[in-house]
């Protein structure tokens, strides 16, 4: 199978407050958010992309809805492209989640605390690998746009790492950051993390091209 390149995008910044786990609610993307989301797609436009897959909330759809029409490319929405189900905790506010003993701990023990009526990190690492593989075998040689979610994110790149995910919190993943994963048959090889939106991304695919 040949190689398959993933842009692994986070959603721009969302309305409402922050510094709340809005987890699979359908937030839509702010002022700033939607300006950041216009931005990257203006400059993903020159990247020879084979297709597109996101998340199917707002935040995520939107920007990748753009980026297919730019490009007259497949749009793939996925429930399984989700951000986290924090179950209980969705909604909540850090400030608020703070004063919960079991949200404190699992802070220090990601892997093994799952939300109450949530998922665990393994499930949610399972279902995003589900649809890499899925990828690949359909767009073999592509290269793919993912608008997804931070926590997905995450995972995806503890997996491209081989860490465990116990370093969860040990990734920062900002609104509209950019991601690119190498998926060989070998196995996988990380090329960015947390770029910014605004970054020359034809330029950086050219400086590799080079190496």
């Amino acid at each position: 199978m040949e190689k398959v390149r993933v842009f692994l995008i986070r959603h721009g910044e969302t309305a409402g407050p922050q510094g709340v786990l809005y987890s699979q609610k359908d937030v839509p993307l702010s002022e700033r958010g939607l300006f950041q989301s216009r931005k990257l797609v203006a400059g993903l436009k020159e990247i020879p992309f084979t297709a597109v897959y996101a998340s199917d909330l707002t935040r995520a759809a939107l920007p990748a809805s753009w980026l297919a029409e730019e490009k007259k490319i497949p749009l793939f929405l996925r429930r399984e492209l989700r951000e986290i189900d924090f179950g209980s905790w969705s909604g909540k506010s850090f400030s608020d989640l703070l004063k919960i003993p079991e949200f404190t701990r699992r802070l220090e023990n990601p892997e093994k605390i799952s939300p109450p009526g949530g998922e665990t990190l393994k499930e949610l690492q399972a279902r995003g690998l589900a649809v890499l593989e899925e990828m690949c075998k359909r767009f073999p040689g592509g290269t793919v746009a993912v608008f997804t979610h931070g926590g997905l994110i995450r995972a995806l790149l503890l997996w491209a790492l081989g860490a465990g995910l116990k370093n969860f919190f040990r990734l920062q993943q900002d609104f509209a950051a950019v991601n690119l994963l190498d998926l060989f048959p070998e196995g996988p090889v990380v090329r960015l993390v947390n770029g910014p939106f605004d970054l020359n991304f034809k330029l950086l695919l050219e400086r590799d091209s080079e190496v």
